[in-house]
């Protein structure tokens, strides 16, 4: 510790000790009755709110009483201990009070730690609560995370009791939006009838004058004809209001209708379609230009059908990734990438490593880091049910580089990195796909004296199929040519693979053809 944090250290143990034997206060704070004797200079280094009160020259400069009206006292002591402590203490039990205090007394720096904590510990239970609270205090940074959190998340949020304590006006805003996440409209109509049921016998009389109002929000159209009849015999409710009943009536009639006759097409929810996606993450610091005039995104997405791009944070941005090597999208489309940390953050670190990062869709577009392995390079990265396999590459052995046959599996649920069965050859360069709960790999270098059947320049036309279940590598048919830096696909269940660089023409093969092998991997390329 240098000279100049041992003396900040000490003047703020030193203002601590006087606060507590209330030597030379000069103030004091009154909250729900209780009193915090404190010092005018503490309070207006931490807080502009009290600097302007202490020097505006009015009559409250020299008030020995100040009386917080709207500041509740248990958050008043925990911002006076962090003044003089440094010490925040921050739960779900008491971030809110914290930030309304720190937000009436503009201590900005206190508020941004209770967002952050708010935001990580956002969940389906509290997401409402979050999300009204912050448009209240009108904190819209919060407040748009919130609400982003709870349409992205709406058929967990209906499990829980927070859906189901709003005000008749909050629940039909919240279901006018088409940005809820949610695979089908059955979902929106389940949400109404419960908030409905759920109060007292007095307040559900109260609750079913909104009924009509709610059920309009719903695109009844939407919901399965049999689902719909069968919710009306459970619930008498949609009976007894003829408004409802007869909207009930309209969207079965629409239900036996041709399309080309239905009087006006609804339109879908954000869940309840999906679009294919071509994902782009580069390393290029110049990027794509995007929406932001002096901003250049590295990572985006292009939608063929549409052809729409769509912008994502990169694991480049901030201490994540300094590099990405490779990446892959699991079976549930989450998106995993592996790579290098950054110069500043490996100069923190002993050994350099491959580190894989994941996508966390509901955190808003950041990267979480899930694991690290041994440091390699060129190598392939794979992914089969829950779990990640990193294929082949170089890695480094005594003094130098050299290409290994090495697999190594982790599961997505965590743990250790785990030895798979080894490539029938080492490879580098190489490509990986996964199809029929397999994973085939194809092209790629090996060493030149590894087999005399390969080419001058060591490279492979190879196609390899691993099996999971018996933790066994079977070779199939080769390709056509051998090749590295490809880049492989599975389409219709079929390989496609395209590009690379061959060993044959003026070129050096750097414009190979496109190949395909059907799903059967028997047949020739």
């Amino acid at each position: 510790m240098d000279l100049t944090a041992k003396h900040g250290l000490a003047l703020l143990d030193q203002l601590r000790k006087m606060r507590e034997t209330e030597h030379l206060t000069d103030v004091v704070l009154v909250a729900e009755g209780i009193s915090f004797p404190c010092h005018r200079v503490v309070l207006a280094a931490f807080s502009p709110y009290f600097r302007v009160m202490f020097t505006c020259g009015l009559r409250e400069c020299n008030n020995r009483e100040i009386l917080l009206r709207d500041t509740p006292a248990e958050s008043l002591a925990l911002l006076l201990n962090y003044m003089y402590c440094s010490d925040l203490p921050l739960n779900n039990n008491n971030v809110q009070g914290i930030s309304i205090a720190a937000f009436l007394l503009q201590m900005d720096d206190v508020f941004i730690r209770c967002r952050k904590h708010m935001i990580e510990n956002m969940d389906a239970s509290n997401c409402l609560g979050v999300y009204y609270f912050a448009r209240d205090l009108g904190a819209e940074e919060l407040a748009d995370h919130a609400q982003r959190y709870v349409r992205q998340h709406f058929v967990q949020v209906c499990q829980h009791e927070e859906v189901l304590e709003l005000e008749p006006h909050q629940l039909g805003k919240l279901l006018m939006s088409d940005d809820l996440n949610v695979y089908q409209e059955e979902s929106i109509l389940d949400v109404v009838l419960s908030w409905v049921k759920h109060s007292t016998v007095t307040e559900t009389e109260v609750r079913i004058i909104h009924l009509p109002e709610l059920l309009r929000k719903v695109r009844l159209p939407l919901v399965n004809p049999d689902y719909l009849r069968e919710m009306v015999k459970r619930n008498t409710v949609l009976l007894a209001e003829g408004e409802c009943l007869d909207m009930v009536n309209e969207a079965l009639e629409v239900s036996t209708m041709h399309p080309a006759a239905v009087p006006r097409k609804l339109k879908l929810r954000y869940g309840m379609e999906t679009t294919d996606l071509l994902l782009c993450i580069g390393n290029d610091s110049g990027g794509i230009r995007s929406r932001y005039a002096d901003f250049a995104e590295q990572s985006f997405c292009y939608a063929p059908s549409t052809t729409r791009t769509y912008y994502m944070t990169s694991p480049r941005y901030g201490d994540a990734l300094g590099y990405v090597s490779t990446g892959v999208v699991t079976e549930n489309n989450g998106i995993i990438v592996a790579g290098e940390v950054g110069v500043r953050r490996a100069a923190r670190q002993k050994d350099i490593n491959v580190e894989i990062y994941r996508y966390k869709v509901e955190a808003q577009g950041t990267w979480e880091h899930l694991t690290s392995a041994e440091h390699r390079d060129s190598y392939a990265l794979g992914s089969l049910g829950d779990a990640v396999y990193l294929l082949g590459g170089q890695m480094r052995l005594k003094n130098q580089y050299l290409i290994t046959n090495c697999v190594e599996r982790w599961s997505l649920q965590g743990g250790p990195w785990r030895s798979a069965a080894p490539l029938p050859l080492p490879l580098a360069f190489h490509s990986v796909v996964r199809m029929n709960d397999r994973l085939y790999v194809m092209g790629g270098r090996t060493p030149q004296t590894f087999s005399m059947e390969d080419e001058p320049d060591r490279l492979s036309n190879r196609l390899l199929e691993y099996n999971p279940h018996t933790n066994m590598w079977k070779e199939l048919a080769p390709m056509k040519y051998s090749k590295y830096r490809c880049c492989a696909v599975v389409l219709k269940n079929e390989i496609f693979v395209m590009g690379g660089i061959g060993c044959e023409g003026g070129d050096r093969g750097q414009s190979r053809p496109l190949s395909r092998c059907s799903g059967d991997l028997q047949s020739r390329w």
